[in-house]
């Protein structure tokens, strides 16, 4: 085989998985700096892609249907110890 050319990035739509999972590691990373600009901007990104981040179920879900859990800023998955206990 040729390799299969990788796919031709899929036409403009649709963004690879691994873009998708470094894009919401930035994301993560910006949220755990407080640096909200850019984790919105990383959202917007996604969105413009069709990608919908849903920050309450830690998901994402694309308009193409697929999907997968927010990784952590570690670029792991899981619950990351917690964090928690942050305001009041």
């Amino acid at each position: 085989g040729d390799g299969g050319g990788g796919g031709g990035g899929g036409g403009g739509g649709g963004m690879a998985d691994h873009v998708i999972h470094e894009k919401l590691v930035e994301r993560e990373k910006a949220r755990v700096a407080r640096d909200y600009a850019k984790s919105d901007r990383m959202r917007d990104e996604l969105q413009a892609a069709g990608i919908f981040v849903k920050d309450s179920e830690k998901r994402w879900s694309a308009n193409d249907g697929r999907s997968g859990p927010i990784p952590t800023a570690s670029g792991g998955y899981g619950a990351g110890g917690g964090g928690g206990g942050y305001g009041g």
